[in-house]
Protein backbone atom coordinates (compact mmCIF):
# COMPACT_ATOMS: atom_id res chain seq x y z
CA UNK A 1 0.00 0.00 0.00
CA UNK A 2 3.11 2.17 1.15
CA UNK A 3 4.11 1.50 -2.25
CA UNK A 4 0.97 2.41 -4.32
CA UNK A 5 1.06 5.56 -2.21
CA UNK A 6 4.48 6.92 -3.30
CA UNK A 7 3.79 5.80 -7.15
CA UNK A 8 0.19 7.87 -7.11
CA UNK A 9 1.73 10.74 -5.39
CA UNK A 10 4.88 10.65 -7.61
CA UNK A 11 1.96 10.29 -11.13
CA UNK A 12 0.17 13.02 -9.64
CA UNK A 13 3.25 15.45 -9.32
CA UNK A 14 4.41 14.36 -12.84
CA UNK A 15 0.99 15.16 -13.80
CA UNK A 16 1.04 18.78 -12.15
CA UNK A 17 4.06 19.25 -14.21
CA UNK A 18 3.08 18.38 -17.10
CA UNK A 19 -0.11 20.29 -16.63
CA UNK A 20 1.77 23.38 -15.94
CA UNK A 21 4.27 22.62 -19.22
CA UNK A 22 0.90 22.40 -21.39
CA UNK A 23 0.27 26.37 -20.11
CA UNK A 24 3.11 27.24 -20.02
CA UNK A 25 3.19 25.56 -24.19
CA UNK A 26 -0.32 27.35 -24.68
CA UNK A 27 0.64 30.69 -22.99
CA UNK A 28 3.92 30.73 -25.62
CA UNK A 29 1.87 29.47 -28.66
CA UNK A 30 -0.67 32.53 -28.02
CA UNK A 31 2.20 35.29 -27.17
CA UNK A 32 3.57 33.67 -30.41
CA UNK A 33 0.76 34.04 -32.50
CA UNK A 34 -0.16 37.64 -31.20
CA UNK A 35 3.61 38.59 -32.10
CA UNK A 36 2.92 37.25 -35.34
CA UNK A 37 0.08 39.11 -35.71
CA UNK A 38 1.16 41.92 -34.49
CA UNK A 39 4.71 42.31 -36.36
CA UNK A 40 3.12 40.46 -39.78
CA UNK A 41 1.83 43.94 -40.85
CA UNK A 42 5.02 45.80 -39.40
CA UNK A 43 7.15 43.47 -41.36
CA UNK A 44 5.70 44.83 -44.60
CA UNK A 45 5.80 47.79 -43.80
CA UNK A 46 9.20 47.81 -43.04
CA UNK A 47 10.34 46.23 -46.37
CA UNK A 48 8.22 48.80 -47.97
CA UNK A 49 10.38 51.39 -46.01
CA UNK A 50 13.31 49.61 -46.73
CA UNK A 51 12.77 49.68 -50.67
CA UNK A 52 11.79 53.08 -50.26
CA UNK A 53 14.82 54.18 -48.58
CA UNK A 54 16.87 52.26 -50.67
CA UNK A 55 15.27 53.97 -53.67
CA UNK A 56 16.10 57.77 -51.88
CA UNK A 57 19.87 56.45 -51.01
CA UNK A 58 20.38 55.67 -54.78
CA UNK A 59 18.58 58.86 -55.91
CA UNK A 60 20.19 61.07 -53.05
CA UNK A 61 23.68 61.74 -55.30
CA UNK A 62 21.46 62.94 -58.31
CA UNK A 63 18.93 64.78 -56.05
CA UNK A 64 22.21 66.60 -54.26
CA UNK A 65 23.59 67.82 -57.84
CA UNK A 66 20.42 69.53 -58.51
CA UNK A 67 19.66 70.75 -55.27
CA UNK A 68 23.30 72.39 -55.53
CA UNK A 69 22.50 72.96 -59.19
CA UNK A 70 19.37 75.08 -58.12
CA UNK A 71 21.10 77.22 -55.27
CA UNK A 72 23.79 78.17 -57.62
CA UNK A 73 22.05 79.03 -61.09
CA UNK A 74 18.13 79.28 -60.35
CA UNK A 75 17.48 81.83 -57.08
CA UNK A 76 17.55 85.03 -59.97
CA UNK A 77 15.10 83.03 -62.20
CA UNK A 78 11.01 83.53 -62.50
CA UNK A 79 9.12 80.82 -61.53
CA UNK A 80 8.31 79.43 -64.86
CA UNK A 81 12.02 79.17 -65.57
CA UNK A 82 13.15 77.28 -62.53
CA UNK A 83 9.78 74.38 -63.72
CA UNK A 84 11.04 74.33 -67.22
CA UNK A 85 14.87 74.03 -65.85
CA UNK A 86 14.16 71.41 -63.57
CA UNK A 87 12.44 69.23 -66.01
CA UNK A 88 15.18 69.51 -68.40
CA UNK A 89 17.45 68.94 -65.64
CA UNK A 90 15.38 66.13 -64.77
CA UNK A 91 15.32 64.46 -68.33
CA UNK A 92 19.03 64.78 -68.88
CA UNK A 93 20.02 62.77 -65.52
CA UNK A 94 16.67 60.61 -66.06
CA UNK A 95 15.57 61.29 -62.79
CA UNK A 96 11.88 60.67 -62.47
CA UNK A 97 10.82 63.99 -60.67
CA UNK A 98 12.36 66.71 -58.21
CA UNK A 99 10.84 68.83 -55.47
CA UNK A 100 13.69 71.44 -54.43
CA UNK A 101 11.19 72.13 -51.60
CA UNK A 102 10.65 68.83 -49.85
CA UNK A 103 14.35 67.80 -50.46
CA UNK A 104 15.68 70.10 -48.02
CA UNK A 105 12.92 71.03 -45.86
CA UNK A 106 10.07 69.51 -43.97
CA UNK A 107 6.37 71.00 -43.83
CA UNK A 108 7.26 71.92 -40.52
CA UNK A 109 9.66 74.35 -41.35
CA UNK A 110 7.48 76.12 -44.15
CA UNK A 111 4.15 76.57 -41.76
CA UNK A 112 6.83 77.98 -39.47
CA UNK A 113 8.05 80.64 -42.40
CA UNK A 114 4.78 81.11 -43.14
CA UNK A 115 4.04 81.94 -39.71
CA UNK A 116 6.67 84.64 -39.37
CA UNK A 117 5.13 86.44 -42.47
CA UNK A 118 6.37 84.96 -45.63
CA UNK A 119 4.00 84.40 -48.40
CA UNK A 120 3.19 80.55 -49.14
CA UNK A 121 3.64 80.47 -52.67
CA UNK A 122 6.28 77.87 -54.05
CA UNK A 123 8.83 80.78 -55.08
CA UNK A 124 8.69 82.20 -51.67
CA UNK A 125 9.67 79.02 -50.39
CA UNK A 126 12.31 77.94 -52.51
CA UNK A 127 14.10 81.69 -52.19
CA UNK A 128 13.70 81.31 -48.34
CA UNK A 129 15.21 77.83 -48.47
CA UNK A 130 18.49 79.56 -50.60
CA UNK A 131 19.15 82.28 -48.13
CA UNK A 132 19.57 79.46 -45.58
CA UNK A 133 21.37 77.15 -47.77
CA UNK A 134 23.66 79.62 -49.53
CA UNK A 135 27.08 79.60 -48.61
CA UNK A 136 27.45 83.09 -50.42
CA UNK A 137 25.97 86.37 -49.19
CA UNK A 138 22.33 86.19 -50.50
CA UNK A 139 21.55 89.63 -52.58
CA UNK A 140 17.83 89.95 -51.91
CA UNK A 141 15.69 91.93 -54.88
CA UNK A 142 11.92 92.43 -52.89
CA UNK A 143 9.68 94.66 -54.63
CA UNK A 144 6.96 94.00 -51.65
CA UNK A 145 9.40 93.98 -48.69
CA UNK A 146 7.38 91.00 -47.60
CA UNK A 147 10.30 88.54 -47.77
CA UNK A 148 12.11 91.49 -45.66
CA UNK A 149 10.40 91.42 -43.24
CA UNK A 150 10.28 87.95 -42.67
CA UNK A 151 14.24 87.65 -42.93
CA UNK A 152 14.16 89.67 -39.80
CA UNK A 153 11.24 88.19 -38.07
CA UNK A 154 13.57 85.11 -38.74
CA UNK A 155 16.75 86.08 -37.73
CA UNK A 156 15.23 87.15 -34.14
CA UNK A 157 13.63 83.83 -33.57
CA UNK A 158 17.29 82.36 -34.67
CA UNK A 159 18.65 84.17 -31.51
CA UNK A 160 21.11 86.49 -33.89
CA UNK A 161 22.67 89.09 -33.49
CA UNK A 162 20.77 91.83 -35.41
CA UNK A 163 21.40 94.75 -37.30
CA UNK A 164 19.31 96.16 -39.86
CA UNK A 165 20.34 99.83 -41.68
CA UNK A 166 20.03 101.22 -45.12
CA UNK A 167 22.89 101.70 -47.64
CA UNK A 168 23.22 105.19 -47.35
CA UNK A 169 23.19 105.37 -43.49
CA UNK A 170 26.08 107.65 -42.20
CA UNK A 171 27.15 104.86 -39.97
CA UNK A 172 27.36 102.68 -42.77
CA UNK A 173 31.09 102.09 -42.46
CA UNK A 174 31.34 101.85 -38.38
CA UNK A 175 27.31 99.52 -38.52
CA UNK A 176 29.92 97.12 -40.99
CA UNK A 177 32.85 97.11 -39.25
CA UNK A 178 31.13 96.72 -35.78
CA UNK A 179 29.03 93.45 -37.18
CA UNK A 180 32.34 91.58 -38.75
CA UNK A 181 34.44 92.08 -35.60
CA UNK A 182 31.88 90.77 -33.44
CA UNK A 183 29.82 88.00 -35.80
CA UNK A 184 26.18 89.98 -35.96
CA UNK A 185 24.15 89.25 -38.87
CA UNK A 186 23.83 92.17 -40.70
CA UNK A 187 21.15 93.30 -43.08
CA UNK A 188 21.71 96.37 -45.49
CA UNK A 189 17.88 98.02 -47.39
CA UNK A 190 18.02 99.56 -50.32
CA UNK A 191 21.55 98.21 -51.75
CA UNK A 192 20.64 99.62 -55.36
CA UNK A 193 24.22 98.76 -55.71
CA UNK A 194 27.13 96.63 -54.70
CA UNK A 195 29.35 99.04 -52.25
CA UNK A 196 33.41 98.67 -52.84
CA UNK A 197 33.91 98.54 -49.23
CA UNK A 198 32.15 95.01 -49.35
CA UNK A 199 34.00 93.31 -52.21
CA UNK A 200 36.97 92.31 -49.62
CA UNK A 201 34.03 90.04 -47.30
CA UNK A 202 31.77 89.35 -50.44
CA UNK A 203 35.43 87.67 -51.64
CA UNK A 204 36.54 85.98 -48.19
CA UNK A 205 39.92 88.11 -48.75
CA UNK A 206 41.13 86.80 -45.00
CA UNK A 207 44.84 87.48 -44.01
CA UNK A 208 45.73 85.00 -41.44
CA UNK A 209 47.87 86.67 -38.13
CA UNK A 210 48.64 83.53 -35.52
CA UNK A 211 45.07 82.12 -34.50
CA UNK A 212 43.58 85.83 -35.71
CA UNK A 213 42.08 85.90 -38.98
CA UNK A 214 42.15 89.94 -40.58
CA UNK A 215 39.54 91.21 -43.33
CA UNK A 216 40.07 94.80 -44.90
CA UNK A 217 36.93 97.38 -44.10
CA UNK A 218 37.52 100.51 -45.97
CA UNK A 219 40.98 101.50 -44.99
CA UNK A 220 41.14 99.08 -42.10
CA UNK A 221 41.96 95.28 -41.48
CA UNK A 222 39.62 93.89 -38.71
CA UNK A 223 39.46 91.01 -37.17
CA UNK A 224 36.38 88.59 -38.84
CA UNK A 225 34.36 86.71 -36.97
CA UNK A 226 33.06 83.71 -38.52
CA UNK A 227 29.87 84.09 -37.24
CA UNK A 228 29.14 87.07 -39.08
CA UNK A 229 26.46 86.80 -41.69
CA UNK A 230 25.71 89.72 -44.58
CA UNK A 231 22.46 89.96 -46.08
CA UNK A 232 21.57 92.77 -48.97
CA UNK A 233 18.27 93.85 -49.86
CA UNK A 234 16.69 95.98 -52.38
CA UNK A 235 13.23 96.69 -53.67
CA UNK A 236 14.30 97.96 -56.95
CA UNK A 237 13.08 94.70 -59.13
CA UNK A 238 15.95 95.91 -61.38
CA UNK A 239 18.96 96.86 -59.54
CA UNK A 240 22.17 96.81 -61.26
CA UNK A 241 25.06 93.73 -60.28
CA UNK A 242 28.27 94.31 -61.93
CA UNK A 243 29.76 91.37 -64.04
CA UNK A 244 32.68 90.95 -61.38
CA UNK A 245 30.31 90.69 -58.50
CA UNK A 246 27.80 88.64 -59.75
CA UNK A 247 30.19 85.25 -58.85
CA UNK A 248 30.68 86.43 -55.24
CA UNK A 249 27.15 86.74 -54.36
CA UNK A 250 23.78 84.74 -54.37
CA UNK A 251 21.00 86.77 -56.30
CA UNK A 252 17.39 85.95 -54.68
CA UNK A 253 14.30 87.21 -57.06
CA UNK A 254 11.30 87.86 -55.30
CA UNK A 255 9.63 89.67 -58.51
CA UNK A 256 6.65 87.63 -58.53
CA UNK A 257 4.97 85.89 -61.57
CA UNK A 258 1.18 85.42 -62.37
CA UNK A 259 0.86 82.23 -60.99
CA UNK A 260 3.08 83.18 -57.85
CA UNK A 261 1.08 86.40 -57.33
CA UNK A 262 -2.24 84.06 -57.98
CA UNK A 263 -1.12 82.27 -54.70
CA UNK A 264 -0.58 84.98 -52.92
CA UNK A 265 -4.18 86.39 -53.62
CA UNK A 266 -5.96 83.23 -53.13
CA UNK A 267 -4.22 83.10 -49.67
CA UNK A 268 -5.55 86.65 -48.65
CA UNK A 269 -8.70 85.83 -50.03
CA UNK A 270 -9.17 82.72 -47.97
CA UNK A 271 -8.06 84.63 -45.00
CA UNK A 272 -10.70 87.65 -45.43
CA UNK A 273 -13.51 85.44 -46.99
CA UNK A 274 -13.05 81.83 -45.08
CA UNK A 275 -10.34 82.34 -42.60
CA UNK A 276 -11.57 79.03 -40.59
CA UNK A 277 -10.43 77.31 -44.11
CA UNK A 278 -6.84 78.57 -43.84
CA UNK A 279 -6.82 77.77 -39.71
CA UNK A 280 -8.13 74.48 -40.66
CA UNK A 281 -5.13 73.74 -43.38
CA UNK A 282 -2.32 75.28 -41.25
CA UNK A 283 -3.52 72.97 -38.55
CA UNK A 284 -3.98 69.65 -40.24
CA UNK A 285 -0.53 70.36 -42.03
CA UNK A 286 0.90 70.67 -38.51
CA UNK A 287 -0.85 67.42 -37.21
CA UNK A 288 0.12 65.49 -39.98
CA UNK A 289 3.73 66.96 -39.27
CA UNK A 290 3.17 66.15 -35.44
CA UNK A 291 1.66 62.25 -36.38
CA UNK A 292 4.43 61.80 -39.02
CA UNK A 293 7.24 62.21 -35.62
CA UNK A 294 5.22 60.36 -33.70
CA UNK A 295 5.35 57.37 -35.98
CA UNK A 296 8.80 57.15 -36.20
CA UNK A 297 9.45 57.88 -31.97
CA UNK A 298 6.33 54.67 -32.03
CA UNK A 299 8.67 52.74 -34.80
CA UNK A 300 12.01 53.37 -32.93
CA UNK A 301 10.83 52.58 -29.59
CA UNK A 302 9.49 49.26 -30.98
CA UNK A 303 12.84 48.63 -32.62
CA UNK A 304 14.86 49.24 -29.50
CA UNK A 305 12.48 46.82 -26.99
CA UNK A 306 12.66 43.91 -29.68
CA UNK A 307 16.34 44.86 -29.64
CA UNK A 308 16.92 44.65 -25.75
CA UNK A 309 14.59 42.01 -25.17
CA UNK A 310 16.44 39.40 -22.92
CA UNK A 311 15.46 35.64 -22.47
CA UNK A 312 12.93 34.14 -24.27
CA UNK A 313 10.59 36.93 -26.13
CA UNK A 314 7.50 34.62 -25.52
CA UNK A 315 7.90 34.73 -22.19
CA UNK A 316 8.46 38.17 -21.51
CA UNK A 317 4.57 39.12 -20.82
CA UNK A 318 6.01 43.09 -20.17
CA UNK A 319 7.68 43.08 -23.68
CA UNK A 320 4.46 41.50 -25.16
CA UNK A 321 2.03 44.08 -23.68
CA UNK A 322 4.62 46.51 -24.39
CA UNK A 323 4.53 45.36 -28.25
CA UNK A 324 0.86 45.74 -28.64
CA UNK A 325 0.40 49.34 -26.74
CA UNK A 326 3.32 50.14 -29.54
CA UNK A 327 1.33 48.71 -32.45
CA UNK A 328 -2.20 49.98 -31.42
CA UNK A 329 -0.63 53.43 -31.29
CA UNK A 330 0.87 52.86 -34.49
CA UNK A 331 -2.48 51.72 -36.38
CA UNK A 332 -4.29 54.38 -34.95
CA UNK A 333 -1.74 57.53 -35.97
CA UNK A 334 -1.41 55.72 -39.50
CA UNK A 335 -5.35 55.93 -39.10
CA UNK A 336 -5.51 59.88 -38.56
CA UNK A 337 -2.69 60.27 -41.32
CA UNK A 338 -4.95 58.85 -44.04
CA UNK A 339 -8.16 60.35 -42.68
CA UNK A 340 -5.58 64.18 -42.32
CA UNK A 341 -4.80 63.19 -45.99
CA UNK A 342 -8.01 62.81 -47.07
CA UNK A 343 -9.77 65.97 -45.35
CA UNK A 344 -6.96 68.18 -46.44
CA UNK A 345 -7.56 67.33 -50.65
CA UNK A 346 -11.19 68.41 -49.28
CA UNK A 347 -10.08 71.57 -48.06
CA UNK A 348 -7.82 72.37 -51.18
CA UNK A 349 -11.33 71.83 -53.09
CA UNK A 350 -12.71 73.95 -50.60
CA UNK A 351 -9.89 76.63 -50.99
CA UNK A 352 -9.80 76.86 -54.91
CA UNK A 353 -13.59 78.03 -55.03
CA UNK A 354 -12.37 81.46 -54.50
CA UNK A 355 -9.04 81.13 -57.33
CA UNK A 356 -11.51 83.00 -59.70
CA UNK A 357 -10.59 86.33 -57.58
CA UNK A 358 -7.16 85.91 -57.61
CA UNK A 359 -7.10 84.82 -60.79
CA UNK A 360 -8.52 88.18 -61.62
CA UNK A 361 -6.64 90.18 -59.38
CA UNK A 362 -2.86 88.53 -60.58
CA UNK A 363 -3.84 89.17 -64.34
CA UNK A 364 -5.02 92.98 -63.71
CA UNK A 365 -1.58 93.76 -61.39
CA UNK A 366 0.37 92.52 -64.49
CA UNK A 367 -1.86 94.30 -66.67
CA UNK A 368 -1.36 97.80 -65.06
CA UNK A 369 2.27 97.08 -64.77
CA UNK A 370 2.90 97.12 -68.56
CA UNK A 371 1.67 100.58 -68.25
CA UNK A 372 5.76 101.56 -67.81
CA UNK A 373 6.11 100.54 -71.07
CA UNK A 374 4.70 103.28 -72.79
CA UNK A 375 6.19 106.14 -69.96
CA UNK A 376 8.86 105.28 -67.41
CA UNK A 377 6.26 107.21 -64.64
CA UNK A 378 3.50 104.70 -64.54
CA UNK A 379 5.53 102.45 -61.70
CA UNK A 380 2.87 100.67 -59.69
CA UNK A 381 4.22 98.71 -56.81
CA UNK A 382 3.10 95.16 -55.80
CA UNK A 383 2.35 96.82 -52.07
CA UNK A 384 0.31 99.58 -53.23
CA UNK A 385 -1.97 96.87 -55.30
CA UNK A 386 -2.03 94.39 -52.32
CA UNK A 387 -3.28 97.09 -50.53
CA UNK A 388 -6.27 98.06 -53.39
CA UNK A 389 -6.89 94.19 -53.65
CA UNK A 390 -7.41 94.09 -49.71
CA UNK A 391 -9.69 96.74 -50.04
CA UNK A 392 -11.73 95.13 -52.51
CA UNK A 393 -12.20 92.46 -49.98
CA UNK A 394 -13.53 94.43 -47.43
CA UNK A 395 -16.43 94.81 -49.54
CA UNK A 396 -19.41 94.25 -47.30
CA UNK A 397 -22.18 93.87 -49.67
CA UNK A 398 -24.86 90.82 -49.54
CA UNK A 399 -24.93 88.11 -51.53
CA UNK A 400 -26.62 85.01 -52.11
CA UNK A 401 -24.01 82.52 -53.05
CA UNK A 402 -20.25 82.20 -53.42
CA UNK A 403 -20.38 82.31 -57.57
CA UNK A 404 -22.53 86.01 -57.19
CA UNK A 405 -20.01 86.90 -53.92
CA UNK A 406 -16.90 86.67 -56.22
CA UNK A 407 -18.65 88.52 -59.10
CA UNK A 408 -18.90 91.39 -56.54
CA UNK A 409 -15.64 91.31 -55.44
CA UNK A 410 -14.53 90.73 -58.82
CA UNK A 411 -16.79 94.15 -59.92
CA UNK A 412 -14.82 95.82 -56.82
CA UNK A 413 -11.49 95.02 -57.24
CA UNK A 414 -11.70 96.49 -60.98
CA UNK A 415 -13.66 99.59 -59.84
CA UNK A 416 -10.38 100.48 -57.44
CA UNK A 417 -7.73 99.64 -59.84
CA UNK A 418 -9.48 102.04 -62.67
CA UNK A 419 -9.70 104.85 -60.24
CA UNK A 420 -6.25 104.53 -58.87
CA UNK A 421 -4.67 104.45 -62.00
CA UNK A 422 -6.86 107.37 -64.08
CA UNK A 423 -5.49 109.46 -61.10
CA UNK A 424 -2.09 108.81 -62.62
CA UNK A 425 -2.57 108.82 -65.83
CA UNK A 426 -0.70 112.24 -67.83
CA UNK A 427 -3.07 114.30 -70.06
CA UNK A 428 -2.23 114.64 -73.67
Amino acid sequence: VLTLKNDFAQRTGEAEALKISLQKATDQLEAAEKLLGKLGGEKDRWEEQVRSLRHELKALPLNSLMAAGFIAYLPDKSENERRMKIDEWCRYMEVPSFDFKYFLSTESEMLTWKAEGLPGDDLSMENALVIIQSVQSPFIIDPSSAATEWLKLHMKADKSSLEVMPLHDPRFATQLELAVRFGKTLVIEEMDRIEPALYPILRHDLQRQGTRFLVQVGDKMVDYNENFRLFMVTRNPFPYIPPDATSLIAEINFTVTQAGLEGQLLGLTIQEEQPELEHQKSALLKQEEDLKVQLAALEKSLLETLAKSEGNILENKALIDSLNETKAKSNTIAQSLNESKQLQLSLDEQRNVYRPIAERGSMLFFLIRDLRKLNHMYQISLAVFICLFKAALKDDSVTASVTSRIASLSKTLLDLVFSYVSRQLFKA
